[in-house]
């Protein structure tokens, strides 16, 4: 196998659709930007030996298949100007974790998990999260971002390494920290690939003691317990705790509350303070934990005083953990721009399309849930609903807006079946033929013929996806327009067309160009 082909098996992913991205300059925060954009259509090789060979644009692959599984995932360090490398691969050889990490074109870091088999998303996504977690990175993006999508769905996509050979910017790292050029970054692969995710141990600080004290517990408590409670949060630490305790122990709450305070927290906190914490936290129909929302300026992102340390699906399988009080988590949202567009919106990592009624309406949008995500959403006040929504489309990029092949577009098809029609009905002989149906070939280089036969042409196609008023304006689109057409000294009203149109192929208008954030 060549090293080509051993890159394109390493990082296959999404076949039935890709990311592009063409770099620009860094800005001030040291970060490079540029415009990245996703294309729905089968990925090719191609696609992969232009990146290969270091032009542009470069690729980036969806890391979830059409099966909703995956080979590799990765864990998105975000940060640009003078970030350690090698800080992070002498962390991640000491913990003896299978990662592989590769400078990121913005000059973060892409920490890569790779399995020979096909896993399932959510698995990855979920161990992905822990070892972020564990190497103090729990706040940063991951990938695959969805755990299941839709026949249609597209997802997010990460910018692939090794986009130029000469010149490279996006590379690995040895165990050493040093660079890795492409073919030896394929032999550390293989001896970085694990067979599945049970292989990748993460050995957290804990006793047995600790062990036995937090069991079933929330995430979040059982990696703060791991570090040592920091003395700066005890409050809302206990409060977390206190809500813990109330599901395991609910008839000895209040001598639990005081053994884990002097326990686990140095200094404890005031006696006063446990019994304000044991009011609340007693009570169940009002007090619960304290989780993580989303980001109102950017809802692909959490906030909150345990988002670094938030592990929420594996949360809702503990006993004591969220279960299914978790809030749900609506981002990621991408617009397919057709006549009748339609939008993807990631459903607590579950791919759900929907049309501008169901997305106005939360009522239809939680129907659509039900049936493409298995999940009923709670109500939601409409005014709250306008404002999730109006939030996801302030924060859509450049790459979340899909333009489909122009030949699945209304307008495509409409020039195709013009096309069609002048190709077959063209060589009138002379004008009078007009009249009958065919299409008359004028020498300064249009096509003449009457509207009604091209009208008659269509209903026979069955194409009624626009209205006459909007076939009109594709026809002028395409340098069309009415015109006064001599027959036998009569002026008859035909439509004539630049012979060059047979050549033309539609293009899908996209959205003027605005820096954003390649993954």
């Amino acid at each position: 196998m060549t090293t080509q082909e051993d890159f394109i098996k390493i990082f296959t992913g999404l076949k039935r659709a890709y990311g592009q991205t063409l770099s620009k300059s860094r800005n001030e925060a040291g970060k490079l930007q540029g415009k990245s954009w996703i294309v729905p259509e089968e990925i090719t090789e191609k696609n992969w030996i232009t990146h290969l060979k270091g032009e542009e644009p470069s690729l980036g692959i969806i890391p979830i298949n059409e099966n909703n599984e995956c080979t590799w995932g990765a864990i998105d360090i975000d940060t640009y100007a003078g970030f350690d490398h090698k800080k992070l691969v002498k962390k991640i050889v000491e913990k003896k974790l299978p990662l592989v990490v590769c400078n990121s074109k913005s000059g973060g870091a892409h920490v890569y998990l790779f399995v020979s088999e096909p896993v399932r998303a959510k698995d990855m996504q979920v161990k992905l999260k822990e070892i972020a977690v564990f190497l103090g990175y729990g706040d940063c993006e991951i990938f695959p971002k969805q755990i299941q999508l839709n026949q249609k769905g597209t997802g997010n996509f990460l910018n692939l390494p090794y986009n130029n050979p000469k010149y490279p910017t996006r590379y690995a790292f040895d165990d050493e920290g040093n660079s890795l050029e492409l073919k030896e970054f394929i032999d550390y692969y293989k001896e970085k690939v694990v067979s599945n995710l049970d292989m990748v141990v993460i050995e957290k600080n804990m006793n047995d003691q600790l062990k036995e004290d937090f069991k079933q517990a929330p995430p979040c408590l059982v990696n703060l317990a791991a570090q040592g409670f920091a003395e700066g949060s005890r409050n809302i630490t206990m409060f977390q705790l206190g809500i813990y305790l109330r599901q395991r122990f609910k008839d000895d709450l209040e001598n639990k509350l005081d053994e884990y305070n002097l326990k686990y927290f140095n200094p404890p906190l005031p006696s006063k303070e446990i019994q304000t914490l044991f009011k609340q936290v007693s009570d169940s129909e009002k007090y619960f934990y304290n989780c993580p929302e989303q980001d109102d300026k950017d809802p692909d992102k959490l906030v909150g005083d345990f988002s670094s340390v938030c592990e929420k699906i594996k949360c809702q399988t503990r006993k004591f953990g969220v279960g299914n009080h978790a809030k749900n988590e609506i981002g990621n949202m991408k617009k397919w721009v057709t006549e009748n567009p339609e939008w993807e919106v990631t459903h607590n990592g579950k791919v759900v399309t929907v049309n501008k009624k169901q997305l106005k309406n939360h009522d239809l949008y939680a129907e659509e849930c039900l049936a493409q995500a298995d999940e009923l959403p709670r109500p939601v006040p409409k005014i709250i609903w306008v404002d999730i929504v109006n939030n996801m489309i302030k924060n859509m990029k450049d790459d979340d807006y899909i333009y489909p092949p122009a030949e699945v577009t209304l307008k495509g098809q409409y020039l195709h079946q013009l096309q069609i029609f002048l190709e077959n009905n063209k060589g009138a002989k002379d004008r009078q033929d007009v009249l009958t149906g065919m299409v008359y070939e004028h020498e300064e280089g249009y096509f003449f013929f009457k509207p009604q036969a091209f009208r008659d042409f269509l209903k026979t196609k069955r194409f009624t996806g626009l209205s006459p008023t909007q076939e009109y304006k594709v026809f002028e689109s395409l340098g069309g327009n009415t015109a006064k057409f001599k027959i036998s000294n009569n002026a008859e009203h035909c439509w004539k067309v630049p012979t060059s149109v047979l050549e033309t192929e539609y293009e899908v208008k996209t959205n003027n160009f605005e820096e954003e954030r390649p993954y």
